[in-house]
């Protein structure tokens, strides 16, 4: 059971800090010598990422509200019609990567070399993104930069790659203020992680015992970690992160005898 919750805090703890929480599973379920095959591996996963989706529901819960009670006030209606038009336009590039390549990443989430390998890639992002100090708000940003954003986070489908740091890079990017490209990195990451789990939740071959103790502590690790990520991200302070990433990278391939 050890094994299963310390990965469920893992998934939590990494979730949110741009350091790839599925780059740090894939590493440490093959380190921990999970005997999981390929399938039953990446529905575990998702299983977790269920977890950290009720976190950042609970963490935006104020601005999911605002969006969807806007749409019954004259007033705000066409702010909350403009939110879900952005965030459907940001979500489509990663259903896509999904599900036309389904079966290459679920091999790339077998690969502990892949993932560390990915983890120099998410860090050179990391340091990119505290050169951006943008004054956008969400609402003022075009299709084009929700488009640009959501290509960013499809290619953090792949293990080591940073969901949160590719998204938050985007975002400041296009132009957003840190405190926006924040709220909408985490709201976009609501309609992902509720996707990716309840695809791959029916293929779950882990027993109830040790995923319930794994699914929990995940969601308890998210919180924490959305807490984290967004006091660091509004500090402009994600340096850090890209030396953890490349260190982290660096003692994965010591482990696995690479180097």
């Amino acid at each position: 059971m050890f094994k299963y919750l310390f990965l469920g805090s893992l998934q939590g703890a990494t979730e949110f800090l741009p350091v790839s929480s599925s780059g740090h599973l894939t590493i440490f379920s093959s380190i921990l010598r999970l005997n999981l095959s390929t399938d039953s591996l990446a529905s575990f996963f998702a299983l977790l990422h269920l977890a950290t989706f009720f976190a950042v529901l609970l963490f935006t819960y104020s601005e999911v509200i605002q969006i969807i009670t806007g749409l019954f006030t004259k007033r705000e209606r066409g702010n909350s019609i403009r939110y879900i038009i952005l965030l459907t336009v940001a979500t489509i590039p990663a259903v896509a990567f999904g599900l036309l390549f389904e079966e290459k990443i679920s091999t790339a989430f077998s690969s502990p070399y892949f993932a560390a390998a990915m983890l120099v890639v998410t860090a050179f992002f990391l340091f990119l993104s505290d050169r951006f100090n943008g004054k956008l708000e969400i609402l003022k940003i075009g299709l084009i930069g929700a488009l640009l954003v959501g290509i960013l986070q499809a290619a953090a489908i792949l293990p080591g790659i940073s969901r949160s740091g590719m998204t938050i890079f985007g975002a400041l990017l296009i132009g957003l203020s840190r405190k926006d490209a924040v709220k909408f990195s985490f709201l976009m990451s609501l309609p992902v992680t509720l996707g990716a789990g309840i695809l791959e939740i029916s293929k779950l071959s882990v027993p109830m015992i040790y995923a319930i103790p794994a699914f929990f502590s995940a969601f308890v690790m998210g919180i924490i970690g959305l807490f984290l990520v967004k006091k660091f991200v509004i500090k402009g302070k994600l340096r850090g992160f890209a030396i953890y990433c490349i260190i982290f990278a660096v003692v994965s391939f010591i482990s696995l005898g690479v180097i």
